[in-house]
């Protein structure tokens, strides 16, 4: 999978959801102006980030293990590395990204302090109005909860807002009608409901297809009537 981009188009959201949805491994590589971040990625979660000074060098240190014995990290510091070098630029909207799969070698388990679904949802947190509209572009759209919902709820960590707003989907209420009934403002609001469908959470409502008669009731009175006086 080619993943490349420009965080300005393709927001943290949307890159994470899209590698958890496959649950790819690799190394995501993000150059902004200041400097250039390789983040680690095993079955589409985040475990790892370190900073490079050389593209090259990220794909010189195949084997994880050993890259982390070399630079004398511990599993166990692993989160701090995203506290610093992910969580710290989340609503940085000014790099180019790319998405390399596959040529790390995890020999072991790797601790997953934070699961991916809790990124997305802080990712979700720092959207514009620009990016939420992607995917809240109508306040009548309806959405409701997926079966597995509840697997994702202890994942995710919702605020008191995000929980309030979770509430409100049931399937039957629009966006509108939940922007009104939560009291609270309509981007909290929207980039909830974005970030409850890159998790998985919820999903956008089929409308219900009403099935036309083959044939008019008026001309199906006018054939009983006919068949009546043979």
């Amino acid at each position: 999978m080619a993943l490349t981009g420009d965080l300005s188009v393709f927001n943290f959201a949307d890159i994470l959801q899209v590698l958890a949805k496959d649950r790819k491994s690799g190394v995501l590589l993000v150059e902004w102006k200041d400097i250039v971040i390789a983040y680690y990625v095993k079955d589409g979660e985040l475990v790892f980030a370190r900073p490079v000074d050389k593209v090259f060098r990220v794909y010189t240190d195949r084997d994880f293990d050993k890259l982390l014995d070399k630079l004398r990290i511990k599993k166990e510091d692993l989160h701090k590395t995203i506290d610093k070098f992910f969580l710290s630029r989340i609503d940085n909207k000014e790099g180019i990204f790319s998405f390399t799969p596959g040529f790390i070698k995890y020999n072991t388990d790797i601790p997953v302090f934070y699961p991916v679904e809790e990124l997305i949802m802080r990712a979700s947190r720092v959207l514009t109005p620009e990016e939420v509209e992607r995917k809240i572009s109508d306040e009548l759209l309806v959405f409701e909860r997926n079966k597995n919902a509840e697997d994702i709820l202890p994942k995710v960590k919702l605020t008191e807002d995000e929980k309030k707003v979770l509430e409100l989907v049931d399937g039957n209420r629009s966006v509108a009608d939940i922007r009104k009934a939560s009291k609270l403002d309509s981007l909290t609001v929207d980039r909830a409901l974005y970030g409850f469908l890159a998790t998985g959470l919820i999903r956008r409502k089929k409308k219900e297809k009403t099935q036309k008669p083959s044939i008019s009731l008026d001309l199906l009175a006018k054939i009983i009537e006919r068949i009546k006086k043979l």
